[in-house]
């Protein structure tokens, strides 16, 4: 029960029925206020593909901010649209 509603937002921007901006924003409303998450009881793969795709979504900018030649930020891990399709579909898989 407490995957659900990451499995079918997954499912949502896996399917292309919403943006990754939308997706972005509704998973990181959803975890904020998921206290089974913050809890740490997930099943320690689940918690680790959640962690990840976490990490991935946070540092997701929209395909226009995101340039790789800029070398102030260089250091600075970001993934666009494209890259969090993609990490989306590898976490739902998993």
């Amino acid at each position: 029960m407490h995957l659900q509603k990451y499995i079918y937002l997954l499912s949502l921007l896996c399917t292309a029925k919403i943006e990754v901006s939308e997706f972005e924003t509704q998973f990181m409303q959803i975890k904020a206020g998921d206290e089974y998450w913050n809890s740490r009881i997930f099943d320690e793969k689940i918690a680790q593909v959640l962690d990840a795709l976490f990490l991935d979504v946070r540092d997701y900018s929209l395909d226009y901010l995101y340039d790789r030649n800029d070398f102030i930020n260089v250091n600075l891990i970001s993934f666009n649209e494209a890259e969090v399709r993609i990490k989306a579909q590898e976490a739902l898989k998993n």
